[in-house]
């Protein structure tokens, strides 16, 4: 069976590419199902942008997706949080429409030190942050009969056990090229149902045990031994 996600998002989304990690882990494990993406996203959007702007609604409404993912601006759940619950329900009630399985991704926190934190709507740490964010986008999913991709789960997790390990950009915002796999092995786990661990691919540049580190973590995360 081949799966066909779209996803509705920002830069959290597209940065290093995301969505193509995934398919390519997919194409690079014989015993997954075939993942293929596609995307609609622009730099700073929120899902309200997307249903009035940017051609999501439009796309969505076309069918033909297995999955959406839907991800909002990574303040937006905290900051914004009545326009998140509004615009999500919109999109999500209409990729349910269409038949789609509706995926929620859960972002991550700033890393500590960003300016964010001095806001207390932040939660004032990543780890509070983290659970603020997850706390909203699981009170939509409970409403929307949608599933949460844990991504900001498992990188709070990365972030305590290895705190060696550059997530973040540079800007202590974005993720990293090694901050994006981990999404990817996130998203992989999720929608293949597989471990992502012995998969052969691996993106250009990125260092191989650490990212087989973060691949292992999302799959322990999915699927916890016993």
């Amino acid at each position: 069976m081949t799966l066909r996600v779209l996803f509705v998002g920002n830069s959290y989304t597209f940065y290093n590419d995301m969505p193509e990690q995934v398919a390519a882990l997919s194409r690079s494990d014989p015993g997954a199902p075939e993942i293929e993406t596609e995307r609609v996203v622009e730099g700073g959007a929120t899902l309200k942008l997307h249903f009035e702007e940017t051609g999501a609604r439009q796309r969505i409404d076309e069918g033909g997706f297995t999955h959406v993912v839907l991800q909002e601006k990574s303040t937006g759940p905290l900051h914004d949080g009545d326009e998140f619950h509004v615009y999500v329900g919109c999109l999500g009630e209409l990729a349910k429409s269409r038949k789609a399985k509706l995926l929620l991704y859960q972002t991550w926190a700033r890393k500590e030190g960003h300016e964010i934190y001095r806001w207390k709507w932040s939660g004032k740490s990543p780890a509070k942050m983290t659970k603020k964010v997850r706390k909203e986008v699981d009170r939509a999913a409970a409403r929307l009969e949608a599933e949460v991709v844990p991504v900001g789960d498992v990188w709070e997790q990365v972030r305590l056990k290895h705190p060696e390990l550059s997530l973040h950009d540079e800007d202590l915002h974005h993720a990293s090229p090694l901050g994006s796999h981990l999404a990817a092995s996130v998203f992989f786990a999720f929608l293949a149902q597989r471990d992502p661990t012995p998969v052969p691919y691996m993106p250009e540049g990125l260092d191989r045990d650490q990212a087989l580190l973060v691949r292992a973590m999302a799959w322990d995360h999915l699927h916890p031994a016993g």
